[in-house]
């Protein structure tokens, strides 16, 4: 192929690609803002704990032991105590994340939940208030707003119409009695506006997890080469030193076509960045799966991968209106403790000797050097700020302090340790950065001096996305007009 016709195929490629990309862009620029104030619908960890019933701990009879007696299976990595249908009720978890409920006052095992328990839950969980009379609205495997793979465990789900002025909807875990999701109107509306539209996410898609994630990926690819083929031809089609008419312009073009030649050029590095980290943020072809597996590691610091029931008691809990929420069981190095849950913030550790929490840190600091023996612990900090590798944007739960362990081993590993109660929180290590840096850092300007500064991160990321919808509305005029023509 000689020269001309590469450039002819060329101008053809970018041509057609951009046709049918340009209401893409617009769309990703446009809901990209909306997504910046309306996240898609979750159950925060804090919103789940202010709504939960105080704990009736005068209506507990039996202990973790005893209760685990009405469970088939043996062998648990999790229990706590929580509220279920009123009702104070552990959760034993299993290494395969399978959930258990055994009411802690009867010892009655609970199989499935019911239309009428469903209501029942939702009316005394903190979202229904005296004057809402809700409704069971149906079944629901799976709808626009209940398509994280995190719900699975729990489908199908009652939906429960609150029935108040923000039209409240609540959905129930069919097998655990739980509110595991709540939206609201203007949520659900500002979300079609939004996630629905900026992650390509309809349910009818959606639901087909595989094909979903092909059509994210290669729309963006798709994307990415319409952009580098403009940008090749917009640099061809630029003259600063030999302008064209007379010296008077540095573009060919007139009219909505030079306006899209020349933002083309000066937005080339946003619009590029921002639709390569859009294809980063589904991780393809394995980019950002690390080689070693956290499993063994955690197992280690625990010292068991199963807790031991036997050792698991009852917290000395004298005031029957503590405003406990839960009652956490952990360990480390296989010694058990436990942590009354009041809140997302408020979290207090003991264990079965009566040692108050002075004595977490020294475990702490001796169980962590086994997270990875065949490597040095470089260091150990207590940190009481967040920072660009551990924040909490975008609901993302991130308690403090925590401790920060730093490893000298192949993969430069970092570990976060929650300081209230000793467990790991996440591990960070070279995979999981480049994936905080080419998808969060490019895609959403997550970084913390702008982010510490608001409304700075505000003003620049809505100018930049305008900038980009800009853009993006000049494509979609040379387009039309070209298919009209």
């Amino acid at each position: 192929m000689n020269l001309k016709k590469a450039k002819t195929a060329l101008f053809v490629m970018h041509r057609w690609l951009g046709i049918g990309m340009c209401l893409l862009f617009a769309m990703w620029f446009a809901s990209g803002i909306v997504m910046m104030y309306v996240e898609y619908p979750e159950l925060t960890t804090a919103e789940r704990l202010d709504n939960l019933p105080t704990l009736k701990t005068d209506q507990i009879r039996l202990s973790p032991f005893e209760a685990a007696k009405s469970v088939t299976e043996s062998v648990f990595s999790g229990v706590k105590l929580t509220t279920v249908l009123g009702r104070p009720s552990y959760q034993f978890t299993t290494p395969s994340s399978r959930d258990y409920f055994v009411f802690a006052d009867s010892g009655e095992l609970l199989t499935s939940i019911g239309n009428k328990q469903a209501l029942l839950a939702a009316t005394q969980s903190g979202f229904h208030h005296s004057d809402e009379t809700p409704t069971h609205a149906g079944l629901v495997d799976l709808d626009q707003w209940t398509l994280s793979a995190g719900l699975d465990k729990h489908r199908p789900l009652h939906k429960i119409e609150l029935n108040n002025a923000g039209r409240g909807v609540l959905y129930i875990s069919s097998s655990s009695g739980q509110v595991v999701r709540d939206t609201a109107r203007g949520e659900r509306f500002w979300n079609w506006l939004g996630s629905t539209l900026h992650w390509i996410y309809p349910a009818a898609l959606r639901q087909n997890n595989s094909l979903w994630r092909d059509v994210v990926v290669y729309v963006s690819l798709i994307g990415i080469v319409s952009v580098v083929s403009g940008a090749v031809i917009g640099f061809m089609r630029l003259r600063i030193r030999n302008p064209y008419r007379e010296g008077k312009d540095c573009s060919p073009y007139r009219g909505w076509m030079k306006w899209h030649h020349i933002l083309g050029l000066l937005t080339l590095v946003f619009v590029s960045t921002f639709i390569f980290s859009g294809l980063m943020s589904m991780g393809p072809w394995g980019v950002f799966s690390s080689n070693v597996s956290p499993r063994d590691q955690l197992i280690r610091y625990a010292g068991n991968p199963a807790l031991r029931l036997s050792n698991l008691t009852m917290p000395a809990l004298v005031a029957s209106n503590d405003p406990v929420k839960e009652i956490r069981w952990h360990q480390i190095h296989s010694q058990p403790h436990y942590s009354l849950v009041r809140s997302a913030s408020d979290r207090a550790v003991g264990n079965n000797k009566g040692d108050k929490a002075q004595w977490l840190s020294s475990k702490i600091e001796k169980a962590t050097p086994s997270l990875i023996p065949s490597a040095s612990l470089t260091s150990l900090e207590l940190i009481t700020e967040e920072d660009d590798y551990y924040y909490s944007r975008h609901n993302r739960y991130r308690p403090l302090p925590m401790y920060r362990a730093k490893f000298n081993d192949a993969n430069d590993s970092w570990f976060h340790i929650d300081a209230a109660n000793g467990e790991v929180l996440n591990r960070v290590d070279n995979a999981s950065r480049r994936e905080r840096w080419l998808f969060n850092g490019l895609h959403s300007l997550d970084f913390q001096l702008l982010w510490k500064h608001r409304p700075l991160w505000d003003i620049l990321v809505i100018a930049l996305s305008l900038i980009g919808l800009g853009f993006s509305v000049t494509s979609v005029v040379v387009g039309w007009r070209r298919l009209i023509s």
